[in-house]
């Protein structure tokens, strides 16, 4: 597969699910309860789950779920229709797309429901709308879909920041939000976490903590849970010293700490990190090690594509 072809793939293919992944039941029956409404909006910033909870939407059994990981070239309305088809039609997105009128936004909006009814799509994702949450005519576009979506179909938009069809007064859609105060750890949250994933046992003042330092963050949370990962419960962690207060983030500290328990030299894999390369052998290698301890790097269904989380990039400036 070329890299043009794998980033195609990375933009119209969900996440594959972690074994490692905890799913909290809550959110599963908010979504399900809530199958009637036609836009949801997952909004929360980077790391708090957004993406593991929609692929574990679109690995439902017997889901009709089509998949769009948006781009900033996305802001545009031939652009962004053009990506959207290809994700239900799962075609090759057409580059030289240039046909609608971006200020007649009817033919997209059938575009678009012509296709999802067509084609029984169900759900369409859209990850990453934060490179679109100010392009008015897209906006537009995804408000009037929704409101022209026969039920049981809906749109599930994913973002780190309000998009501007949730800052407008008007609301002309059923919708649902879903904030960072949904996707929150609590402690009794991390509590199931350490025991159902780490198969680690840790009190309720201990879960109180972990929350208390990493504000309940997933992947802060995560981190936490992959140092635990194999190691017996009577050998207990130290919490108060893993997440000391300091003026560096926690997600660093706990990613270095991470790091240094994987078997590979910690300065290497800190180097490759930073150069975030994974076209070398050892960085291919090391970046698998991330995905499969489900440590900021996922994988798609082919379970070859790797897809690593921009945080991870970001934290890793900081090593």
């Amino acid at each position: 597969m070329t890299f043009v072809e794998s980033l195609l793939q990375t933009k119209r293919a969900p996440v594959r699910p972690h074994r490692r992944a905890y799913h909290r039941a809550y959110l599963s029956n908010l979504l399900a309860g809530n199958f009637h409404v036609p836009l949801v909006v997952v909004e929360a910033p980077p790391g708090y789950g957004k993406t593991t909870l929609l692929s574990a939407v679109a690995h439902r059994p017997n889901a009709q779920v089509a998949w769009l990981a948006l781009d900033a070239a996305d802001a545009t309305l031939n652009t962004f229709i053009a990506d959207v088809c290809a994700a239900l039609y799962r075609l090759p997105i057409v580059t030289d797309y240039h046909i609608l009128n971006p200020n007649d936004i009817r033919p997209a909006v059938q575009f678009v429901v012509s296709g999802m009814r067509g084609l029984d799509i169900e759900t369409l994702v859209l990850d990453n709308f934060e490179t679109v949450a100010d392009a008015p005519t897209v906006n537009a576009l995804i408000e009037q879909t929704a409101a022209d979506l026969p039920p049981p179909m809906q749109i599930i938009v994913a973002t780190q920041r309000p998009p501007l069809f949730k800052r407008t007064i008007r609301g002309r859609v059923a919708r649902l939000d879903i904030t960072e105060a949904d996707l929150r750890f609590d402690p009794e949250d991390v509590v199931r976490y350490f025991a159902q994933v780490a198969r680690y046992d840790i009190s309720g003042d201990e879960a109180g903590l972990i929350v208390e330092r990493t504000g309940g963050q997933a992947a802060a949370v995560n981190l936490a849970v992959q140092i635990a990962h194999g190691l017996p419960s009577y050998l207990r962690i130290n919490f108060e010293a893993l997440l000391a207060p300091t003026r560096e983030s926690v997600l660093v500290q706990l990613l270095r700490e991470f790091l240094r328990r994987l078997p590979f030299p910690f300065d290497a894999s800190v180097r490759l990190l930073k150069d975030g390369d994974l076209t070398t052998p050892a960085g291919y290698e090391l970046h698998q090690a991330l995905a499969a301890a489900n440590c900021l790097v996922h994988t798609l269904d082919d379970d070859q594509t790797l897809v690593v989380h921009p945080l991870l990039r970001e934290l890793s400036k900081h090593l």
